[in-house]
């Protein structure tokens, strides 16, 4: 699965994204000024071009996740994983009972506003993708008990905070992020784990993607954009 981070407030570009065969948005509220009303509203332009919508929440935070699950997402990504509890609370704020205790109401949009049959809401519900975001030096040294939890379905390595946590910001080509993305990437294989990750250069994603990170983001809507006219002015004025 490929597909780009998501900061823009206008829905029409999530639409364009699905028009464009991209697999996946991840609808960032960490780092992006995405609202609850805009989400809702990219979430329904995901759906009308057939994107998937996944919402990077702000952190291990229950009312977030069950709000962004709420309003129709087709999966949620929690940052900052560092430890198996934290996981665990993720998966638990993800899930409805038996897997977990995420708050409920039907009358939401992911429930068609309680038209939907409440078996197939909530057995649906518990299917939406869970994606952990492990992105600093702690969260790598616990990976082997992070990924013993249950629950989640891809473990993603956020590479420039890694690269700041082993004191080499943003150089995420270096040899030592190499050495650990390959680390990972054994570990997670043998624990049956999808992996996931973000570029922001087509060789590094080519390379990345062929190791086995096949949750691939690359770079971010707005960048996309600048990058495309800048390289369509430039060619003009040649």
């Amino acid at each position: 699965m490929i597909g780009v981070f998501s900061k823009t407030t206008d829905s029409n570009l999530i639409e364009a994204l699905g028009y464009s065969g991209m697999d996946f948005v991840i609808l960032d509220q960490e780092h992006g000024p995405i609202t609850n009303e805009t989400l809702h509203n990219h979430v329904r332009a995901a759906k009308v071009s057939g994107i998937k919508s996944i919402v990077r929440v702000k952190g291990v935070d229950a009312n977030a996740i069950g709000s962004a699950l709420d309003a129709g997402a087709d999966g949620v990504q929690i940052p900052n994983i560092s430890t198996a509890e934290e996981a665990k609370s993720a998966v638990n704020a993800a899930k409805f009972y038996p897997a977990g205790s995420r708050g409920v109401c039907r009358f939401v949009k992911a429930a068609e506003f309680g038209s939907k049959a409440k078996e197939e809401y909530f057995k649906n519900a518990n299917e939406k993708m869970l994606i952990l975001q492990v992105e600093g030096k702690e969260g790598i040294n616990n990976l082997d008990k992070i990924l013993e939890v249950q629950g989640f379905d891809v473990l993603f390595i956020g590479p420039y905070d890694l690269s700041q946590s082993i004191g080499i910001p943003g150089q995420v080509e270096h040899p030592k992020m190499d050495e650990l993305m390959n680390e990972v990437s054994e570990k997670a294989k043998c624990k049956g784990k999808r992996l996931g990750t973000f570029a922001d250069s087509i060789t590094t994603a080519r390379k990345l993607y062929h190791k086995g990170f096949e949750y691939l983001s690359y770079s971010v809507d707005l960048n996309i954009f600048l990058e495309a006219a800048q390289s369509l002015k430039n060619e003009i004025s040649e």
